[in-house]
């Protein structure tokens, strides 16, 4: 004994009405704990409760107790499309077994027990709804002449099949589901009727009890059981069938069904009508009927009617002729239990006509989802779903999903995207078709703020693959993407990969991709620093200042324009964070920080580390207006000391005074080493000589003074600065010979210049003197 609920796998919820209402049972809402969270109604009926309450007022001795237990037997045997279904059952005093003994035998052995009878009798059935709560929800007469076929359908299944008569049609005796189904229910009556066979004792028993006199035909309650049994299984029903129906109609039945219902409820128990015939009245003759006995059949015909019948629910349901209950709680099963059967069937995949009906279920299954679903359970019912789809490969299959991408992303969890929509949805950038890499690319665009970093990082490998794309428009694409996914980028991957695509978009052949790459890198600003924009957008954007199209040199200036305030703007904040520095160190009392100037200081000359020429103009920018022939040399300053404010004194022209007096060059025939080939850059391309120095090295010690070979007939004329006028520390005077009109005539070399070398002692850093 004791409450074993806890065997079944659902949990009971909310209750719905008072026992009263549903012939003691009360019915609850419920879900499934197997992780699918299916709902489901649960009638559970307290065993001491129904024991205690009779089933009518009128007969107080008489407990609910045994019809409950009846109903519970036959409501675990009888399955058909319009009995109500049953999911399971228990009977939480006797878990491992089930009721199997019925009528005067059931009777007894509950008699015998009633006293230790504490349990509980469970029910659980698909969702569902008695039948006066929904005839409240005012449904169309398309959906009553609908709820009555079913009502005859099931009772025609008993009658015929399982040769059984109801014997207790009321309106508590069935309920509705959720898409407009009237299904049967309540078996406390249910007997075998048959020639000699009347009903059972159970039935003699308990019919008065537990049926309304209005439902009780006049053999019934004549208590004519011979009558019943030899004139067909149906008279019983039939007699309450016809009064049920003056309630579903609510007093208003239609005129073509009028002489029906009073064939039905004829006293006469040889003329009421059998209960199949009465479905050809043109009442039931409608398209929604004719649509509720395809969805019945669906899955025993073939694919061809299949593809049909999901094409035309496609265009009927956007033009409103469906009701939602029925899109919701019967075309949806459907589709979703057809497309798992195909797509979880390797062998079905790989034939074109399953696709094909694949291929037809998206227009209806996304409508439904999208127009009816609760946006709560859109990730329940579609995220499975979708992961199967994306395994087909049909390219319309692939399409029609692509298409919904943005739609799934808003309401899918970010699991289901990762794992079921992104991860099979990368294979379409390796597609051979054009079109569908295309639509795979803006379709991705939607999922970018969910993805984790590890599949970030492969759609950044995808997009830079794509840009060498045979296709243009989607190498262009391509790069508008990246700009839109830079932000969620992480540092390292927008290191390695942003500027890089925009770079090689700019080099496209394709003059949208360029301009393109140029409108991204201006949305990009804010991604790149100062450092960034001065060694590696600028240097890239500048050759598309002259490109061939307007439109990108329009937008490369700019670019250039926006970037350029950029760097002006990080020289101003440079400056600044200087002369803070400086501030705070001379506020310590501290040494001037190296590099940073002070005020009226003037900046050391960089050193020359370009050409000859280079080095001959930092030399000559170097030499004082007030230098002394005669002056010894004085070692170079340090280039972080700052040189002293020299007073101002009235300018004075003299010759410039050479800075190498120290050095000391020695007259050697060295090998060539290509320090005076014209080749190298060092050459004077005007005279005919070639002079060449191998190397010169800036000492603070007097040197001792060089000497000539004995080639070398003029040291004067050999002098490799005196060609352009300048003073040495020697004292010798060089004449500049002025030609008519003011220009100057540089004396010719009259001896072949000979390579100087020095000692390999004397390499020092000699440049830095420049």
């Amino acid at each position: 004994m004791g409450n074993s609920a806890s065997a079944l796998p659902y949990s009971i919820d909310s209750q719905i009405g008072a026992p009263h209402d549903h012939n003691g049972w009360s019915l609850h809402n419920g879900t499934s704990t197997d992780g699918r969270h299916t709902e489901v109604s649960i009638f559970v009926g307290k065993k001491p409760l129904l024991a205690k309450t009779p089933a009518s007022p009128k007969f107080s001795q008489q407990m609910q107790l045994i019809p409950a237990l009846h109903h519970f037997r036959y409501s675990k045997k009888l399955r058909h499309p319009h009995i109500l279904k049953v999911y399971a059952t228990l009977d939480t005093d006797n878990p491992s077994e089930s009721t199997t003994e019925g009528g005067a035998a059931a009777a007894a052995k509950v008699a015998a027990t009633s006293d230790n009878g504490t349990g509980d009798l469970m029910i659980v059935t698909e969702p569902c709804m008695s039948l006066d709560a929904w005839l409240l929800t005012n449904p169309s007469p398309e959906q009553l002449a609908w709820g009555l076929e079913c009502l005859v359908r099931g009772l025609h299944f008993m009658h015929a099949s399982a040769n059984l008569s109801h014997g207790n049609l009321s309106p508590s005796s069935f309920y509705v589901t959720r898409s407009g189904d009237v299904k049967l229910w309540n078996f406390s009556l249910v007997t075998q009727i048959g020639p000699n066979l009347g009903p059972d004792n159970h039935f003699r028993q308990w019919e008065q009890v537990c049926t309304l006199d209005a439902y009780r035909s006049p053999e019934r309650v004549e208590r004519r059981y011979d009558a019943i049994s030899n004139h067909g299984v149906h008279a019983m029903d039939s007699y309450s069938l016809g009064v049920l129906i003056d309630h579903i109609f609510q007093g208003r039945i239609p005129q073509k069904l009028q002489k029906a219902v009073q064939r039905m409820q004829t006293p006469n128990i040889k003329m009421r009508p059998r209960l199949q015939p009465l479905l050809r009245c043109p009442i039931f003759d409608t398209p929604y009927q004719k649509l509720q006995l395809t969805l019945e059949d669906v899955v025993v015909q073939p694919v061809e009617q299949k593809i049909v019948l999901w094409q035309k629910l496609g265009s009927s349901m956007q033009t409103g002729a469906l009701p939602k209950d029925v899109a919701l709680y019967k075309i949806l099963p459907l589709i979703q239990s057809s497309a798992t059967t195909i797509c979880t069937n390797e062998a079905m995949l790989t034939q074109d006509l399953y696709r094909r009906e694949v291929l037809s279920m998206l227009q209806p299954l996304f409508f439904i989802v999208e127009t009816h679903l609760e946006p709560e359970k859109i990730s329940k019912e579609l995220g499975p779903l979708v992961a199967l789809l994306f395994k087909v490969k049909d390219r319309g299959v692939r399409g029609g999903l692509l298409g919904k991408v943005g739609f799934m992303s808003q309401h899918l969890d970010k699991n289901s995207l990762n794992s079921h929509v992104f991860e099979p949805l990368c294979t379409g950038f390796n597609d051979s078709n054009a079109t569908l890499r295309e639509l795979t690319l803006k379709a991705t665009l939607g999922l970018v703020p969910f993805l984790t970093p590890p599949n970030l990082e492969k759609l950044t490998r995808y997009l830079v693959r794509l840009q060498s794309d045979t296709e243009t428009s989607i190498r262009t694409n391509a790069v508008i993407f990246v700009s839109k996914i830079a932000p969620e980028m992480g540092i390292a991957s927008r290191e390695k990969h942003l500027f890089p695509a925009f770079a090689r978009a700019m080099k496209d052949a394709f003059p949208p991709a360029r301009l393109a790459a140029l409108q991204a890198i201006v949305q990009t600003k804010g991604l790149f620093s100062p450092q960034d924009v001065a060694v590696k957008v600028l240097p890239g954007v500048m050759p598309l200042l002259l490109d061939p199209m307007t439109d990108v040199r329009n937008e490369a200036f700019k670019v250039v324009n926006s970037f350029m305030g950029v760097l002006q703007e990080e020289s101003i904040k440079m400056a600044q964070r200087q002369r803070q520095q400086q501030q705070k160190q001379q506020a310590s009392g501290g040494p001037v920080a190296p590099g940073v100037p002070t005020k009226g200081a003037v900046a050391p000359s960089p050193a020359s580390s370009g050409s000859y020429i280079s080095g001959l103009t930092s030399w000559m920018a170097g030499t004082t207006s007030t230098a002394t022939p005669a002056a010894p040399a004085v070692a170079a300053a340090p280039a972080s000391a700052p040189i002293a404010p020299t007073p101002a004194v009235a300018p004075t022209v003299a010759a410039p005074v050479q800075q190498f007096a120290a050095t000391s060059l020695t007259a050697t025939t060295i090998a060539d080493d290509d320090w005076g080939d014209d080749t190298g850059g060092w050459g004077d391309d005007e005279d005919a000589n070639d002079l060449a120095f191998s190397n010169i090295g800036a000492t603070t010690a007097a040197k001792p003074q060089r000497a000539f070979s004995s080639s070398m007939e003029k040291p004067v004329d050999d002098d490799p600065f005196a060609a352009i006028g300048m003073k040495t520390t020697g004292g010798t005077k060089l004449s500049l010979n002025k030609k008519k009109g003011g220009g100057l005539v540089l004396p010719k070399a009259t001896a072949a210049a000979t390579k100087l070398s020095i000692d390999n002692d004397d390499l020092a850093d000699g440049w830095d003197d420049f």
